[in-house]
């Protein structure tokens, strides 16, 4: 029977949650600080901790960092109300595997305890990030928030769809903000505005004398952005003829 703490300094949250683990099948215990959990570690472990953010004591981060630092092995899902974006992101990049937002569903939690068991995936450490431009508190926002918080420490390439001027921009920034290419360029290049004719100069550059017109080496975004992140925005309205390069 897999063992998980919980810690919150909320009496109500620790008795309803306690209540679904043990439904669940799991054996729980609860604590009311992080501290009290520090210490019971000395002569225990668990198979996974759930945790709250902000508490008396030792705060939620600093919890989540001495697992990682010293029980690598052990998942730490964050619960916090506190619902921003940098939240998320610390929380992830912190080494969590998992951020949920006060209130959350109990059946869901319950699923995201499950998959946390499966195995938990290697993150790196705690670092300092800048603050967030992003806020909202609605819960579409909170999966936003979400996908920032995780996809921030990848390379993977991210489409982000939405509306002209819904913040794709915003949300990139935010992106690359919380990397570690955060001190790296970040190249934002309309498509739309591009002409068909010049998308593959303006991307990949060219040197002097490529072709008529060209009297000087010019440096291709993809390079002004090495290291960093290149946000291609409007790329569906890109002249078709332009994303046939060859």
């Amino acid at each position: 029977m897999h063992k998980i703490w919980v810690a919150d300094d909320d009496e109500a949250i620790r008795m309803v949650l306690e209540e679904s683990l043990k439904s669940a099948g799991f054996l729980t215990s609860i604590f009311s600080n992080a501290d009290s959990l520090i210490e019971q570690l000395k002569t225990d472990q668990p198979d996974l901790i759930i945790t709250d953010i902000k508490m008396p004591g030792t705060h939620g981060y600093d919890l989540l960092k001495h697992i990682n630092d010293n029980f690598v092995q052990i998942p730490v899902i964050i619960m916090t109300a506190f619902t921003d974006m940098q939240a998320a992101v610390d929380s992830y990049g912190g080494g969590a595997f998992e951020y949920m937002p006060k209130p959350f569903d109990l059946d869901e939690a319950i699923e995201i305890v499950n998959r946390a068991l499966e195995g938990k995936p290697i993150t790196k450490g705690l670092k300092a990030k800048p603050s967030s431009e992003i806020i909202g508190k609605a819960s579409s926002m909170q999966l936003v928030f979400r996908a920032i918080g995780k996809l921030a420490n990848t390379n993977a390439t991210v489409l982000i769809q939405g509306q002209s001027g819904t913040g794709k921009e915003l949300i990139a920034k935010s992106l690359h903000k919380n990397s570690p290419r955060y001190d790296m360029p970040f190249v934002a290049l309309n498509m739309a505005d591009i002409p068909k004719e010049l998308v593959e100069s303006e991307l990949f550059g060219h040197e002097k004398g490529a072709f008529t017109g060209a009297v000087d080496r010019r440096i291709g975004r993809f390079e002004q952005a090495n290291g960093g992140t290149l946000f291609l925005d409007e790329i569906g309205d890109m002249p078709a003829e332009g994303s046939k390069i060859t």
